[in-house]
């Protein structure tokens, strides 16, 4: 119960482990203060990764960039719908959603779906019809989602005759940004793949 408020609050939830020097794997002693390359390794993640013990639980807060309130405002106030598509747990996506203005602060985090918040796999797993019906209405939250939603999404959008605009900042953003059609990669701290 505790674990399911940190996403309620909009925190990322992230789980803390330790493995015991006894079955560490000598391969990640450190030396010279530097682990080994075997950790860059994804094929060692499953070995590494195994008999962890469990720490702790620790919620932290990203903040939405300045000014994205104002912004969802403004569109709300220009006949813009927003559409947010985040890899966030529902709970997390539902609570930044309610901080930046996407929906309103009476939809229960992980229960009420009646102001638009799909898992990814949950949304695609409806008939396309019904896709297209939601695509249709107010503001969406799809969480948990894929890279390539989004250019599903973009797709399915532009099918039913809107005009999506997609922001991102991250290389796996750029190919819905090229699909959209308006793209607009997010500041200085986007990636440059993003950006071009």
């Amino acid at each position: 119960k505790s674990i399911a408020s940190i996403g309620d609050r909009a925190l990322r939830c992230i789980g803390l482990a330790k493995k015991d020097g006894s079955s560490l794997d000598p391969r990640l002693w450190k030396e010279h203060q530097q682990y080994n390359d075997c950790l860059k390794d994804p094929n060692t993640f499953a070995e590494i990764e195994s008999d962890l013990t469990f720490i702790g639980m620790v919620g932290i807060k990203d903040p939405a960039r300045e000014g994205v309130a104002e912004s969802i405002e403004l569109c709300k106030r220009a006949g813009i719908r927003v559409i947010m598509i985040t890899g966030d747990a529902k709970a997390t996506a539902i609570a930044i959603a309610k901080d930046v203005g996407i929906f309103e602060d009476n939809l229960h985090p992980s229960t009420d779906n009646s102001q638009g918040a799909f898992e990814g796999r949950e949304f695609f797993a409806l008939p396309e019809s019904q896709q297209l019906d939601i695509l249709r209405t107010g503001n969406l939250v799809i969480c948990r989602a894929e890279p390539s939603d989004k250019q599903r999404l973009v797709k399915m959008l532009q099918s039913i005759g809107e005009i999506p605009a997609m922001t991102g900042d991250g290389v796996n953003d750029a190919p819905a940004l090229q699909q959209a059609s308006i793209g607009v990669a997010m500041g200085i701290s986007g990636t440059d793949v993003a950006k071009e």
